[in-house]
């Protein structure tokens, strides 16, 4: 199919994740972030089957990466303040010191929101590094189950085939679900589409899993794309769709290719539950918690006009995690 084809199928499956209004108020696009009135946060169910998530969630990397526990908490309550209920992390972030800020941020808060960490050895993938990474990520975090348990940042066949092999990672993490210490379960890469395609081989040998998280942006597009190699494979089956990288970890929006808006409203108008955004300060908390509650969904008309703007800017240094 051409490329309007295409984005009108991706247009048609994105309304039916809706659990709640995107529209709002565009005065709440203001040059502060900050909503003109408050209301129930905007949520998206988390693949056909799944439960309903805020359509914004806090990455977990960006909050270790703070200069103090202080600092960290302030983004946490800033996100929570926000109706922002979606909370990031991987055991792997900042050795540990991102869950346990955390942990300790949502301490008394557990039922109120979903929380999702990772598990992620490329050089071990087996079941009893996962194990290890399991009770570490539950003590550090403060709590008895996960919402969901991704194996993290897969980077090739061969990765991913290690990790669904017998005695692999997946073996733990599939028993973790039906023992009912993680609730869901998924996988997340974003150095090569192919590596994800490799993963939804073993969901369709019945390795199965509820989500994938995956860098989308509107210049994936051009260059080695995940969204037209895995989207539509992905809501084919069910399975969420987590997004990350929406402005390809800052590049976008630093080297003027595209605003903050752009980006957004244009992931949001995917077929994605939730994205998962690097926000490093409570003002760019607010300013995309207020771009969410603002989200008009783009027809395909503009979103081939901001793909046919960007075309002759495709640059893979832009996009830099991935890996030819």
């Amino acid at each position: 199919m051409n490329r309007k084809q295409f984005l009108q199928s991706m247009l048609g499956v994105a309304g039916g994740l809706v659990a709640a209004p995107l529209a709002w108020s565009q005065e709440a696009r203001g040059e502060d972030g900050s909503a003109p009135e408050r209301g129930p946060f905007p949520r998206r169910r988390l693949g056909e089957e799944g439960p309903e998530v805020t359509v914004l969630g806090l990455g977990g990397s960006h909050l270790g990466a703070c200069e103090s526990e202080a600092e960290a908490r302030r983004l946490m309550e800033t996100a929570l303040e926000e109706g922002v209920r979606f909370f990031d992390n991987a055991e792997s972030y900042q050795s540990g010191k991102a869950e346990r800020w955390m942990g300790a941020a949502l301490e008394g808060l557990r039922e109120e929101v979903f929380l999702m960490t990772k598990t992620h050895s490329p050089k071990d993938r087996s079941a009893e590094s996962a194990r290890r990474h399991l009770e570490g990520s539950l003590e550090r975090l403060g709590t008895d189950y996960l919402d969901l348990w991704q194996l993290h940042s897969v980077k090739d066949a061969a990765d991913v085939d290690r990790a669904f092999a017998k005695g692999g990672a997946w073996e733990f993490i599939a028993r973790m679900k039906e023992e009912g210490v993680v609730r869901q379960v998924g996988v997340t890469g974003h150095v090569h589409p192919e590596a994800n395609r490799r993963a939804l081989h073993h969901f369709d040998e019945g390795l199965r899993f509820d989500a994938m998280q995956l860098p989308l942006n509107p210049m994936d597009y051009h260059q080695l794309s995940f969204q037209r190699a895995l989207v539509p494979e992905l809501t084919r089956r069910g399975i969420g769709i987590i997004a990350m990288k929406t402005t390809a970890a800052g590049a976008l929006v630093q080297r003027g290719v595209t605003t903050i808006a752009e980006n957004l409203d244009y992931v949001w108008s995917l077929p994605v539950s939730v994205i998962v955004s690097g926000m490093e300060s409570p003002a760019q908390v607010r300013t995309n918690a207020a771009l969410a509650r603002a989200h008009e969904a783009l027809d395909a008309e503009q979103m081939e006009a901001l793909l046919e703007r960007l075309e002759p800017k495709k640059d893979l240094t832009l996009e830099w995690y991935k890996k030819r």
